[in-house]
């Protein structure tokens, strides 16, 4: 490994899991992941491989999670097999865990309670797995072939990223939460610009945000096409302090920047919620492993507290998994939600990838926390998706329209 490289987290970490080949950048190399996780969209493919080459034993069931996330409670015949075939599958190879629905959404139930660890290498069957990056793991997205492949073999290919420093520089402005950040940083970088890449993020502004926020940016970092994203200050013993770095560092502006609205298309394309004021929105949706996390539901509850929901919106909040149900009940947050008007489902992707609950007819605009606002994203082409943070997502539900957090608030 080359003396410029030395001090990435992301290449430390794939050395340490390394099984043949080299962790350098650019190299085809096989490595051995300390979890597996795939979920009911992209589980049932790989299953099916499985089944039909009739192996009689998975070399990595113990390290494998199964989720029931996506298109569940089942919305139609199709999805009802589909978890029946995880859930058959999963006792038959003895899956270490099958996560039924209602118990979370795969990005926000695999990283509570110690599942995941500082340091481990995680594959995941969907692109935003980059999440668990923030509790200092490199977690990357495989397809359904390579899951197959490493639920049965116990490893997985990799064509090593090359580091990409990602520094947030300054203090955004008192209504911005990761998911301003998030949307700065997708935008300021481009939709490609993490391509072959593993963005090791740092930044004084890390220090005082909440782990829900920095779980929200290494989310949207799959956004840039990256193949992981970690911050590198959430594990000082094993990481680098950014002046430090001796690879290519992009310094991202966010000084006085105020909250972020992405415009319908990509979330690249954002704006000051400013400028985008007055947009009429028909739903307005907070939730997905975006922002479906307890301090997402806080500051939704913070700003519907005392309010009510504007009678022309839909409002459809869903906590991300059952432990943040269970403490946003508890907190009282759910009541106030409530009580402004809104509707709480049980712990689902929902509305987030168009599957069911919050679609969309035609014409209609959403402004939504989740993570993508591609065209007929969330339901009928013609409909426009806005992306938001939660305060300002709940400050529009209540106006009817992208409004900043501040003119309801005051």
């Amino acid at each position: 490994m080359s003396d410029d490289i030395r001090s990435s987290l992301g290449l430390s970490i794939l050395k340490e899991h390394l099984i043949e080949g080299e962790a350098a950048p650019g190299r085809f190399s096989v490595f051995r992941p300390d979890i597996i996780m795939a979920h009911d969209v992209t589980g049932p493919p790989a299953l099916k491989m499985i089944n039909d080459s009739g192996l009689p034993f998975l070399r990595a069931a113990d390290r494998t999670h199964f989720y029931l996330d996506h298109f569940t409670p089942p919305k139609d015949l199709k999805s009802a097999e589909s978890c029946r075939a995880m859930k058959e599958f999963g006792n038959r190879y003895g899956i270490k865990e099958l996560v039924n629905w209602g118990e979370g959404i795969c990005h926000v139930h695999l990283f509570e309670d110690g599942r995941v660890k500082p340091g481990e290498l995680v594959i995941g069957a969907d692109s935003h797995i980059t999440t668990g990056g923030a509790q200092g793991a490199f977690c990357t997205a495989i397809g359904s072939t390579d899951l197959a492949v490493a639920m049965a073999s116990g490893e997985f290919w990799l064509e090593v990223p090359r580091p990409l420093g990602v520094v947030f520089n300054g203090t955004p402005d008192v209504w911005c939460e990761g998911k301003d950040m998030a949307l700065r940083m997708i935008s300021w970088l481009g939709a490609g610009g993490g391509r072959g890449k593993v963005l090791e993020i740092d930044g004084q502004v890390l220090n005082w945000m909440g782990e829900d926020s920095r779980f929200t940016i290494t989310n949207m970092a799959a956004e840039t096409s990256c193949i992981s994203a970690l911050m590198t200050n959430h594990v000082r013993d094993k990481g680098p302090l950014s002046p430090d770095w001796d690879f290519e560092v992009e310094e991202i502006e966010i000084d006085d920047m105020g909250p972020q609205v992405s415009v319908p298309g990509s979330p690249n394309l954002s704006d000051e919620v400013e400028n985008l004021s007055g947009e009429v929105v028909d739903q307005v949706f907070i939730g997905s492993c975006t922002n479906g996390r307890l301090d997402d539901l806080r500051v939704t509850a913070s700003v519907l507290k005392g309010r009510k929901v504007h009678p022309e919106i839909r409002l459809l909040v869903i906590p991300g998994s059952r432990s943040v149900y269970s403490a946003a009940e508890r907190a009282g947050y759910l009541k106030t939600i409530v009580e402004a008007g809104g509707v709480i489902s049980m712990p689902t992707c929902g509305p987030c990838a168009g599957g069911f609950l919050g679609v969309l007819a035609e014409g209609e605009v959403a402004l939504s926390t989740s993570n993508r606002n591609f065209r007929g994203r969330m339901g009928e082409p013609s409909s426009r998706v806005f992306l938001s943070g939660a305060a300002v997502a709940a400050a529009s539900s209540i106006t009817g329209m992208i409004s900043h957090p501040g003119e309801v608030k005051g």
